[in-house]
């Protein structure tokens, strides 16, 4: 009896939370058209870099003997966890001493491709140097924490935030290949009134290709097999592939941004 009563409970409590309804979608909404033209300017405020390059993995392989009781069981998970989270760390720590060491900036990369981009579709972008901004909430939040120039030198007819949510490679387990992965959080404010024109996030890369308005697959031959080799050093390579890949998401980001804001 009690054992039947424990599988009815289970089922309402399964019943209660798939009655939450689906999490809020993502909006999008499309700049208004006295922003398109040969004579929009827009600031482009300082783009972070990320504190750490991140090499994330989506699953590891479970443990071979998990445990037969559940306080086993337990403790095998949380050995697992600490596992994971040490791996991570390590090649997180790893990656991003690469990354340095070879003077790359995804932010200054970002930068640079963002404008060239914008500006081939016939914007006129200027650099608005801002503190270091903060991000606040979940993505659907849409809450940017930070500066506007209050006396700007130049005017606008937009403010462009772009805020770099994840920079790095994403593979499905530790040993499949490392694809690079880009995510930012996009933001286009009206410069006179501060209102939201436009706010959405983008990604490239990612080991599940995906191809849409906001987001872009990664081009192939920047994945590599192994992580040793995606922190080659200078002795091994021109360039490290770690660089490269990231060179190539940046591009593709600023793709994504001018393609959404033409």
């Amino acid at each position: 009896m009690y054992k039947r009563f424990g599988w009815v409970l289970i089922a309402v409590l399964l019943l209660g939370l798939g009655g939450c309804g689906p999490a809020p979608q993502l909006t999008r909404e499309e700049p208004p058209e006295s922003l398109l033209g040969p004579d929009s300017r827009i600031g482009l405020l300082t783009i972070q870099d990320p504190a750490l390059y991140d090499a994330r993995i989506l699953r590891y392989p479970l443990p071979a003997n998990p445990g037969v009781t559940l306080p086993g069981r337990i403790v095998g998970a949380g050995v697992s966890q600490s596992v994971r989270q040490a791996d991570r760390a390590s090649r997180n720590y790893e990656l991003t001493q690469t990354i340095e060491q070879w003077n790359f900036s995804v932010a200054e990369d970002l930068t640079e491709n963002i404008a060239r981009h914008l500006q081939a579709v016939g914007y006129n972008v200027l650099d608005v140097p801002v503190d270091e901004q903060r991000h606040a909430g979940s993505i659907r939040g849409f809450r940017f924490l930070g500066d506007y120039p209050a006396q700007p030198s130049q005017s606008f007819d937009a403010y462009l935030h772009v805020y770099v949510e994840f920079a790095g490679y994403t593979a499905l387990s530790p040993n499949e290949p490392y694809v690079p992965t880009l995510e930012v959080f996009v933001d286009l404010v009206s410069a006179d009134s501060k209102e939201r024109l436009y706010a959405t996030s983008m990604v490239y890369g990612g080991p599940i290709p995906v191809e849409g308005a906001t987001d872009m697959p990664a081009d192939p031959q920047y994945s590599v097999r192994d992580f040793a080799w995606l922190c080659a050093d200078e002795e091994q390579c021109d360039e490290s592939p770690a660089v490269r890949g990231l060179r190539a998401a940046s591009d593709g980001i600023a793709q994504l941004i001018a393609r959404n804001l033409k």
